[in-house]
């Protein structure tokens, strides 16, 4: 084989080389562009179902606050009552 021949057997074999790097590149570049795309998906769907969510617990704690305040009210009119009739009573 003679230079001519290896160099030209060596331009061919970089330019494969070269056009198949191109290929597999392009390749990843879309698998990462539809992961990509996929995984902003999934965090918009992430974030509806977060907020969703924590609105169902605000809407609970709100409830459970209501529930509390008004035993607390029932507490304190009892006591009320009670010191209302002790006093009387020593009266």
């Amino acid at each position: 084989m003679t230079d001519r021949e290896h160099d030209q057997l060596l331009a061919t074999a970089t330019d494969r080389f070269e056009r198949r790097l191109s290929e597999e590149i392009g390749a990843v570049r879309v698998t990462m562009v539809e992961q990509d795309t996929a995984t902003r998906q999934d965090i918009s769907n992430l974030r509806v179902e977060m907020c969703d969510r924590f609105a169902a617990a605000r809407v609970h704690t709100e409830a459970q606050h209501r529930e509390l305040i008004k035993w607390a009210f029932v507490f304190w009119v009892g006591q009320v009552a009670a010191v209302a009739g002790i006093v009387s009573a020593l009266s």
